[in-house]
This record gives structure tokens, sequence and C-alpha cells, in this order.
């Protein structure tokens, strides 16, 4: 369901300082109710469907409702969301009308408000004389509300949020780091090039024009081959509440690689965005919000394993997007990685268990052994969850797992990332230069490799 707190939450902080309402109603055949201003006010005359402002503090739906039996006599009629638009009232004040439709069976009396002499039922494309806001309104909604033949909405039909639609492009340099762009209405918000998807747009139309209007960069011309390509990383199904207060699809696209003299020749719109950059997954970590990271991760693993996913927000309570492995051996010692000392990794110089990111739809167990292989260069079986909390220094969408491992330290091969891979004994981890949750995780270790001892004699 809609948030209407949510909806003048965020309209409070766009600078809105009045909450309006309006009411499209319809008759069985389509037609639309219009009723026409009375009095000395400069507006008499007008023909206008049921609307007015929320007093101060009024819920919006509540609010609608009220317009619409004080205006028409109409109480109890089931209101459906429409869409929303903004205005400036005669008194100079921005105001942002939410507008409802419902939908009456021919032939309904209408009693109207002493403000109104006269009423209406009008064809869509035979309105009377009314006003741009009015026009704007009732041709988006043309075949929304009741149609020829379609019952009046009942229950049923207005409890449903209406669903709408984002696309944009995941847009990468040479070396695999993220572009992503500061709103200039949110400071601490980041995009994507991309944004709402027009009534006669296709979601990667709607991408392309987007990504040229905020980047001044056609990437249609800029990657050609990529975008003849119209490959989709990933669809996004985001729940009422989640990033506001309907229900949205996101789709978003592939949108190539940017040179370094692409790079120079983006050209911000500044009305939306005031900065750009391009970061590794784990240095977005640090600018974005806990659930805009959450958004994140599983994107670039769909980008990252060339295969499109379908996601929820909010994400299920088991999702991972990464691992990180405690090997040990019936001797007590611990599996260590030497780490690359380079920027954007976490960790760099430090010794850790090994550790990386989920591909595709990996199990954690998978992604685990996955990982193992190819920093070390042995096979691991037996995963099983770590138990106790995470560190908070661990992501919570990290997986810990610990495996025993019976072959010798020779075995082992270092892959193509870090600088060594070694058994370090669990008394000596401590010495190494290693991340402080190694503190939180070696008693624990220390108990499960003395279970497994007991259980191999």
């Amino acid at each position: 369901m809609i948030d209407f707190g949510v909806l003048t939450e965020l309209a409070a902080r766009e600078g809105i300082e009045r909450i309006g309402v309006g009411v499209v109603v319809r008759d069985t055949g389509g037609r639309i109710l219009m009723i026409r201003r009375a009095g000395p006010e400069l507006t008499s005359g007008r023909w206008e469907f049921p609307g007015s402002a929320c007093t101060d503090g009024e819920d919006v739906e509540a609010g609608a409702a009220r317009v619409l039996a004080e205006r028409t006599g109409l109480a109890g009629r089931p209101l459906e969301y429409a869409l929303s638009l903004d205005l400036t009232d005669r008194r100079g004040r921005r105001l942002r009308q939410f507008v409802f439709t419902t939908a009456v069976p021919d032939g309904t009396p209408i009693a109207l408000a002493p403000d109104h002499d006269a009423l209406q039922w009008a064809d869509p494309d035979q309105l009377p004389a009314t006003g741009d806001r009015e026009r704007e309104v009732i041709e988006r909604l043309t075949g929304r509300p009741a149609a020829p033949g379609r019952p009046p909405a009942d229950d049923s039909h207005t409890s449903l949020a209406r669903l709408t639609a984002h696309s944009c492009f995941l847009v990468t340099d040479p070396d695999g780091r993220v572009l992503g762009m500061r709103s200039a209405a949110d400071p601490a918000g980041w995009d994507f090039p991309g944004g709402d998807v027009g009534p006669d747009e296709s979601p990667f139309a709607a991408a392309l024009r987007q990504a040229r209007e905020q980047l001044g960069l056609d990437l249609a011309a800029e990657n050609p081959e990529v975008i003849a390509r119209r490959h989709l990383v990933a669809v996004i199904h985001e729940q009422a509440g989640t990033d506001g207060p309907a229900p949205a699809s996101r789709y978003v696209f592939d949108g190539g690689v940017l040179t370094e003299e692409q790079r120079a020749r983006i050209r911000l719109d500044a009305a939306g965005h005031t900065e750009w950059r391009f970061e590794t997954a784990h240095d977005w970590h640090a600018l974005l919000s806990p659930a805009g990271y959450q958004r994140l991760l599983p994107l670039l693993r769909a980008h990252r394993s060339g295969t499109a996913l379908y996601l929820e927000h909010p994400a299920a309570a088991d999702q991972f997007e990464g691992v990180m492995v405690f090997v040990t051996d019936r001797e007590g010692r611990l599996l260590m990685h030497h780490r690359d000392d380079k920027p954007g990794i976490a960790w760099p110089g430090y010794w850790t268990p090994i550790g990386g990111w989920r591909e595709a739809d990996e199990t954690p167990q998978e992604t685990a052994a996955r990982e193992v292989l190819e920093e070390a260069g042995i096979t691991v079986t037996g995963l099983r969850p770590m138990p106790g909390p995470h560190h908070e220094l661990v992501h919570r969408l990290t997986s810990v797992l610990h495996s025993v491992w019976d072959g010798p330290e020779a075995d082992l091969r270092l892959g193509d990332e870090g600088l060594a891979v070694r058994m370090v004994p669990l008394g000596e981890v401590p010495a190494r230069k290693v991340p402080p949750y190694m503190r939180h995780y070696l008693p624990l270790l220390a108990g499960a490799t003395d279970h497994a001892a007991r259980s191999a004699s």
C-alpha cells in the first residue's frame, strides 16, 4: 500500500508548502464528472474535477474522501491513487496535489456544494472550458479509471498500489570501477545514470534518454556494440515503502566501459547531480547508505557473472553477497591469505581468511569452495556456518563459514590475487598484521578445531 506519510515528508523536504487533493470521478460509460465554480472569484465559471487543499495535519486519503463528499455528496467511495503534480497557488506557494480516481454507476445523484453551480458528465476528449492542469491530469488518466463496460471500482481494485517503472545503466571504467552520480536533491544519495520511464517509452529508451541528459554523453554513440546488445543486468522489484511510497520495478542495463577520454567529456546536469566518480565495490561501502550498499552488491554480482538476475527489495533474510572462509587443520592451524597492498580492496596488505564475492546464484558453500580453490589451490568440503554473531567489521551480507582440511601445506597454491597463502598456527595469528575481527573469531575457531580433532579420534 502507498504510504502517504512518506510522500508528504518527501514533499516537505523538497520545499512543497501545501498539500492538495483531487478526485477524478467517472461513470460506467467512462465520462468524467466536471463541476463549475460559482461566485465572484477570478476562477468562477471554470470547470474542474473536485479538489481542494488538505487541512493542516490531515491524512491525504482522508482529505480526498472529505473533499469528494463536500463537493459532490459522494461519501464512502473507494479511492485509487493515480498521480501527483506540483502547482503554484494564487499566493505563490508551492502545492503538491495528489490525484485519486473513483467510479460510480450511471445516474448516481450528485449534490453540489454552494461554491459550485453546475455539473456535467463529459467525454475525456470533449471537456468543457477548463484549466491546463485539469486537462493534463485527465489526459494522463485516460483509460485508467472506469472504461465502457467496466464495473465501478470496489475495494479489490482500489487496494492495489500503482507500480512505477525506472531504468538505468551500470557503467564501469577499464579497472572495473562503477560509476555513480551524487544527487543534488539528496547529497548523501548516489545514482546510476537513468530515471523514471515515461508513458510512451520503453525502459531501455528511457535509460538512454536519461543518461544523455544527465551525463552529456550519448552511450549509444560512445559504446555502440554494448548498447546494441541491450544487455539486461537485473530487474529489481521494490516493495512499497522500501525506497518510496509505491512499489517499483527497476531495470538495470549494461552501459559498457568509459575510457579516460570519454570520462573527461562527462558534463553533469547540475540540477540533478553535482559530482560523479568511479569506485570499487569496497569503496562504495563508505559512500552509500547501508540500504544503498545492499542494493548495489547484487547488481555487481549480476554484472560480473553476465547472468541477468531477478531481485527483490527488501531482500530475503538469508541474502548473502560474499563469504569469509576459515579453513583449519587438525594440527590447529588456520589458512591465511596475505592480501595485495593496493587501494580499493578490503584490508590491503593484511593477513586474512580466504574470502570473496558471490557469483550468479551460488550458495554460500559453493562460493566458499570456489574462492578457496581459486585463492589457495585446494578443495574443501564439509563447509558449515561459523557459530555466534557476526563481528561488527564483517558486513552482514557476508556469510562466514568453517571447514577442516586434511591435506599437506605443500598442496597450497597461490592464485591470481594476493602475495602468499600459509597455514598459520592459531596462537601465532595475532602476531601477524590481521584485521581486528580476528580476536572475535579465534576463540570460536579453537573450539571448532578441538571438536573436529575429538571427532576424528
